[in-house]
C-alpha cells in the first residue's frame, strides 16, 4: 500500500504568510528571556507581540513593554519601557516609541519619545528631546548617545542653565 504526503517549499510558505500583510505569529502577555552563549542578557515583558515574515523577521510590540538589560553578572542592569516598539531579529535593532523611559543602573532616568537600541553594539541613542532625572537635578536637551545600561551617556545638544564652580583653580 502506498502512502501519500504533502510537502511545501519554505519560500512559498513564507510568501503566502505575508500576502495579506498580517502577522505570521501573535503572542499575548509575553515574557521572554534572551541569552548570549547560554548567559541571560535581556528579559522582555510585553502585552502584545506580533511577528511579521520569516525572512528578515520583525516583531511589533504594542500596548506597552518592558525590556530589562541584565548586567554582566546576570543581575538587574537597566530597564527600558515604552508604549510600543519594533524589533528586527536579524540586526537585533529595537525602535521604542511613546512614553519611553530608561532607568540606568545608577538610577538616572531618561524620558523621551523615541529611542533606538542596538543589541550588537550594546548602545542606545535618540535624535529627540530628552530629560534626564538624576539625584543632583534634571538635565535637558536634544539627542543622546549612551551605553545600553545607561551608565555613561552624552546629551548632544544640552539646554537650560548650568551652574559651574569657577572658584577651583586648575594646576598646570
Amino acid at each position: 500500500m502506498a502512502s501519500a504526503g504533502c510537502r511545501n517549499d519554505l519560500d512559498e510558505v513564507a510568501d503566502f504568510e505575508t500576502l495579506d500583510g498580517s502577522a505570521a505569529q501573535s503572542i499575548q502577555s509575553a515574557e521572554l528571556e534572551y541569552s548570549v552563549d547560554g548567559v541571560p542578557s535581556h528579559r522582555l515583558k510585553a502585552s502584545s507581540m506580533e511577528r511579521f515574515s520569516e525572512e528578515n523577521a520583525t516583531w511589533k510590540v504594542t500596548d506597552g513593554f518592558q525590556l530589562e538589560v541584565l548586567s554582566n553578572s546576570g543581575g538587574s542592569g537597566a530597564l527600558l519601557s515604552a508604549n510600543q516598539g519594533t524589533f528586527a531579529e536579524e540586526s537585533r535593532f529595537l525602535r521604542a516609541e511613546g512614553g519611553v523611559v530608561l532607568i540606568g543602573e545608577g538610577q538616572d532616568t531618561l524620558h523621551t519619545e523615541l529611542l533606538f537600541w542596538s543589541a550588537d553594539s550594546d548602545r542606545v541613542h535618540t535624535p529627540e528631546r530628552v530629560e534626564i532625572r538624576t539625584p543632583e537635578g534634571i538635565l535637558r536637551g536634544t539627542g543622546l548617545e549612551s551605553d545600553a545600561r545607561f551608565n555613561r551617556y552624552r546629551i548632544l545638544q544640552p539646554t537650560g542653565r548650568f551652574l559651574m564652580d569657577t572658584t577651583q583653580q586648575q594646576t598646570p
